[in-house]
């Protein structure tokens, strides 16, 4: 089954409010199974409504609408709806009396308006809003061309709705819910580009599906599969996921509910190691992240900007021509006990010209450093500069280091 929401107000088009509402339903869809391709939003114009309207049905097997089913003038769905389906108003005194009811439970008297409320696409189904004003209903194209489900806007009433009504329905309709399971691959510093380079043949396939959604220094893989059991689900995501991560490589640091910073920590964990961490890049996020996901002990010695700056400016030279000269300086808590392994990482800058460099110490004294992404003053720029280091880390500790710089886009 394929659908389409749609969402009606003016205000929502015009960002006076949140749409909620298209969250909400896409997550209760995807939760039975049913293909969601569309969302759209229109604002309280007749014309465009049954614009909107046609198209959808033109596309998609049901549509599910917010909105528009109020008293008021501008509340002009129900009239939109009969129009598409070919199907003409008609007033229901079963449903305004069930409208009165709703009112005398709140201790008032229905106003004349809330009559119009009582008109629905002739031969439409009625369904029961028991927690609202505004019956609900579900209208057959005259044509065949599918239904449209229409549902209030006020957001505890739609999921009231879809809860106890709607999603029953749809489940009757398919002959039974499918499972929908989907599987996140996440790469680090790697640039949506190139992961799309790596993997472009493999986002034709149709079950599952593989998609990318890029946040700013993190590229994640999205698996998506459908099918009646559990035991069909994973025989479809998990050859998938083999060939993503045979193309990928060392590129894909975890999956799902990983984090890079757990995973750094949990390598730095295993192999009984801790870091120095020079850093004069983030603003504190490369420890804040460790400490986030729960590895605050793993850290020995965390220098900021204040600590370091004079040397870091002095020593640019030294690290682009000669980066083991780098040890000595990043390796800057040597005069404790140190515990079996010691790593450092510095991101050091920015320098006059905005560039930056990180470098790693190993516990055995060998130094990698890199020219990094230029410097500005936003989040963006330092949430990039934290992904690039623990990225990095983590390639090192695994003993996989090729040439980052191979995989990172700084454009």
């Amino acid at each position: 089954m394929q659908a389409e929401i749609i969402t009606i107000g003016t205000e929502i088009l015009l960002g006076q409010i949140v749409d909620t509402n298209a969250a909400k339903l896409a997550t209760m869809l995807k939760g039975i199974g049913v293909d969601l391709y569309y969302k759209t939003t229109v604002g309280d114009n007749h014309g465009r409504i049954v614009e909107v309207f046609n198209n959808a049905l033109n596309r998609v097997d049901v549509v599910i609408t917010s909105g528009g089913l109020g008293p008021t003038a501008d509340d002009i769905t129900r009239q939109a709806v009969a129009d598409v389906t070919g199907r003409p108003l008609r007033y229901s005194s079963v449903l305004e009396a069930e409208i009165a009811e709703r009112f005398r439970s709140f201790g008032r008297n229905m106003a004349e308006n809330n009559k119009q409320q009582a008109y629905i696409p002739e031969g439409a189904t009625p369904l029961s809003n028991p927690v609202g004003t505004a019956p609900c209903f579900l209208a057959e194209d005259i044509s065949g061309r599918g239904c449209i489900i229409s549902l209030p806007g006020v957001p505890r009433e739609l999921e009231y709705m879809m809860i106890h009504t709607v999603i029953p329905l749809l489940i009757e309709r398919m002959g039974g819910a499918k499972l929908l399971k989907t599987r996140i691959l996440k790469t680090a510093a790697v640039g949506e580009s190139n992961v799309d380079q790596a993997i472009r043949d493999l986002m034709d396939s149709a079950n599952p599906t593989v998609g990318l959604a890029a946040h700013g220094g993190q590229t994640d893989i999205r698996i998506v599969a459908k099918a009646d059991t559990e035991v069909e689900i994973e025989a479809l995501i998990v050859p998938m996921e083999a060939k993503l991560r045979e193309r990928l490589g060392v590129a894909i640091f975890g999956a799902d509910d990983d984090t890079l910073a757990g995973v750094v920590g949990r390598l730095l964990v295993e192999q009984e190691a801790t870091i120095n961490v020079v850093d004069m890049l983030t603003q504190g996020r490369v420890k804040a992240w460790l400490v986030a996901a729960g590895h605050e002990n793993c850290i020995t010695e965390y220098l900021m900007p204040d600590s370091v700056q004079t040397v870091a400016q002095t020593m640019k030279l030294d690290i682009m021509v000669a980066p083991n000269l780098f040890a000595e300086h990043v390796a800057m808590a040597k005069q404790h006990a140190e515990p079996k392994k010691q790593f450092s990482l510095a991101l050091i800058g920015p320098f006059e010209d905005n560039s930056t460099i990180i470098a790693i110490a190993t516990p055995t004294g060998q130094v990698y450093s890199w020219p990094s992404r230029l410097f500005q003053d936003s989040d963006y720029v330092k949430r990039w500069l934290t992904f690039l280091g623990l990225d990095w880390l983590r390639r090192v500790l695994l003993g996989q280091l090729r040439s980052p710089v191979d995989w990172v886009d700084n454009v």
